[in-house]
């Protein structure tokens, strides 16, 4: 799966919670509203802002792990001896006396592998990104978005970690948001396939 394939299966993911989350708004604010819907509000509220950052932390590592396979298929098209790369990253120490293979350089970093680094946080998610060549503050796009994910984000931690009531968040909010993650992931996406596609 390419970069906008990625994308594009999780766009389809945050469509279908706003779809949810505009049903849930519909069953509260109409005339003969449902009771289950609005005695439990705060908890669809918890629920579906819960869910969110699990599909932004999903789609960040599916593409993350685009980044990696992208960068090992390229390492795979051409011989670059691994024991010439180990040599220039530890030239400073100048002691490489052990631990040579006789093979070309390949990138062994497996999907699960991403799991500790990642977090829906941006700084994080910039973090991580660096470890892979990627510099995201670049994108002055990705600036703009970045303190706005950083506070939902942190409102789902609250509520995760501390149980916080989530009743400052309305339905119309988290509609905002969905609308804020698809942009968010298209700005990332799009720097992934720029960086992906240089030769």
């Amino acid at each position: 799966m390419d970069e906008r394939e990625i994308h594009e299966k999780y766009v389809t993911l945050f469509d279908q919670l706003k779809f949810m989350i505009e049903n849930t708004h519909s069953r509260v604010i109409a005339s003969d509203s449902d009771p289950l819907f609005e005695e439990n509000i705060n908890f669809f509220a918890k629920s579906f802002l819960i869910s969110m950052c699990a599909y932004l932390e999903s789609y960040l590592k599916d593409i993350a792990f685009s980044r990696i396979k992208r960068v090992d298929e390229k390492l795979a098209q051409i011989s670059i001896p691994y024991n010439l790369v180990r040599w220039e990253i530890l030239r400073p120490k100048e002691k490489i006396e052990e631990g040579f293979r006789f093979q070309d350089l390949r990138v062994s970093i497996k999907k699960k592998d991403l799991d500790d680094h990642i977090s829906a946080n941006p700084y994080r998610t910039e973090s991580l990104f660096k470890r892979l060549g990627i510099d995201l503050p670049k994108s002055g796009e990705f600036n703009s978005k970045r303190d706005l994910v950083t506070s939902i984000v942190a409102k789902r931690n609250k509520i995760v970690h501390h149980n916080d009531s989530a009743s400052d968040i309305s339905m119309i909010d988290l509609h905002l948001y969905v609308d804020s993650f698809v942009e968010y992931m298209e700005i990332i996406t799009s720097v992934v396939e720029q960086e992906n596609s240089r030769q």
